[in-house]
């Protein structure tokens, strides 16, 4: 397990566009002091979470090998940490996938497409909260 002195905020994502901008809005918000890690599938964030112990973790839903709602509940059935949060992004607005995931952990559920204002506003209401 590293434990990197400064707070890590991983983003999981597997679309190379949509991951490319989130990293773009949060570099230019958090980092440093953050350090950001990136992981494109469900099986490489629950290593990196186990890994790096993440403050902050932006996950999407559809994911390959694991998708966001089984990563959340491994972790709540394992929690590595018990203050990291997560905030799910995903395309997948209905209510059943927006409460599915709030109950599994989820600190909140932003549905896509969003504007980066309205994105880096809930990422630091759910860092301060």
């Amino acid at each position: 397990m590293k434990h990197s002195s400064n707070p890590v905020i991983l983003i999981v994502e597997d679309d190379p566009a949509m991951r490319d901008l989130l990293e773009l809005a949060l570099t230019q918000q958090f980092v440093p002091p953050f350090e950001l890690q990136i992981a494109q599938n469900g099986s490489e964030a629950m290593e990196k979470i186990q890994q790096h112990l993440p403050t902050l973790v932006v996950l999407d839903i559809l994911l390959p090998q694991m998708n966001g709602l089984q990563l959340l509940q491994q972790l709540k059935d394992q929690p590595v940490r018990n203050d990291t949060r997560v905030v799910v992004i995903s395309a997948l607005g209905v209510r059943e996938v927006v409460q599915q995931a709030m109950e599994s952990g989820a600190n909140d559920f932003i549905v896509k497409p969003f504007d980066m204002d309205t994105f880096i506003d809930r990422i630091k209401s759910t860092l301060i909260a």
